[in-house]
């Protein structure tokens, strides 16, 4: 634990004072940050995995669909009607707060399903492969987000984390130790003043003594 250097003087006592309780209500301000952060975190960790299960579902789904696809239609035939298809796709992303900072909100849109083929030389399941493979890419893009908020979420708690350690383990210490220094100086300043000036007054009383025990000599002197 450190003390700065400052001088041991009332002004910088109040100006330590003042710092002192606004170290404090930042930590707890801090303290209550990172519990937001690690509850947030964690019940995004919670929906990640869950999404993450859906997300495996869906892409044995998809591509069950798809082999199936194959083997009824021939690879070169799905090949040649896939190159037809075209569907507009967009990316859409948008941040929101959480905890006191910004995250994102990725959603894909594209256009509504509809067979962009000939229903001669293809069957059902090319339908089916087509819709598994949009709905894949959705919950991608979900994942997608939640991860990127995961990240951002620990890089916040990390920073937060710092910022707490440094104010507790750090600052205030220090402050508190300053302080205590400080307040150990005016005290002996104190002390010290109060003893001199008992010192002088004592001096004071016993010069005045001695000045009216030499009037009262001079006066018995006369007197006789």
């Amino acid at each position: 634990m450190g003390r700065l250097n400052v001088a041991p003087t009332k002004s910088v006592q109040l100006n330590l004072k003042r710092d002192l309780e606004m170290a404090t209500e930042g930590y707890n301000l801090l303290e209550q940050k990172r519990e937001i952060l690690v509850m947030e975190m964690m019940r995004m960790l919670e929906r990640v995995q869950v999404v993450q299960r859906e997300l495996n579902e869906r892409r044995e789904k998809a591509y069950r669909a798809l082999r199936t696809a194959i083997a009824q239609n021939g690879y070169l035939h799905l090949r040649n009607v896939a190159s037809g298809i075209h569907y507009e796709h967009e990316v859409a992303v948008e941040t929101t707060l959480t905890a006191g900072f910004r995250t994102p909100r990725i959603a894909t849109n594209h256009t509504a399903f509809h067979s962009q083929y000939g229903f001669a030389g293809t069957d059902a399941t090319v339908d089916a492969t087509m819709q598994d493979f949009l709905e894949l890419m959705e919950t991608i893009a979900r994942l997608a987000e939640l991860e990127t908020t995961v990240m951002l979420l620990a890089r916040e708690l990390k920073k937060t984390q710092r910022r707490v350690n440094a104010l507790e383990h750090i600052f205030i210490p220090d402050y508190k130790a300053t302080l205590h220094y400080i307040g150990e100086s005016l005290e002996s300043k104190e002390l010290d003043s109060f003893f001199t000036s008992k010192m002088i007054k004592k001096r004071l009383e016993a010069a005045q003594t001695e000045r009216q025990a030499n009037g009262d000599a001079q006066d018995v002197g006369t007197t006789d």
